[in-house]
């Protein structure tokens, strides 16, 4: 579920990024599917960052 909810807000800042550079470049024809295809790739690079720095836990706890 985290890595929907990242992907969302990735995708939600690029468009919004996008949005602004746009504006500022004089408002032509706003382009959806760049921002898309940059926050997929984001997405994909926290995926691996985040299963190469999850360590395994194979010790049981037991707590009191």
């Amino acid at each position: 579920m985290k890595y929907v909810i990242t992907f969302i807000w990735a995708v939600v800042l690029f468009e919004m990024v996008n949005f602004v550079l746009n504006s500022l470049g004089g408002g032509g024809p706003l382009n959806v599917v760049t921002p898309i295809a940059l926050a997929a790739f984001v997405f994909v690079i926290i995926l691996i960052l985040d299963t190469a720095g999850s360590t395994p836990n194979n010790h049981s706890t037991e707590s009191h």
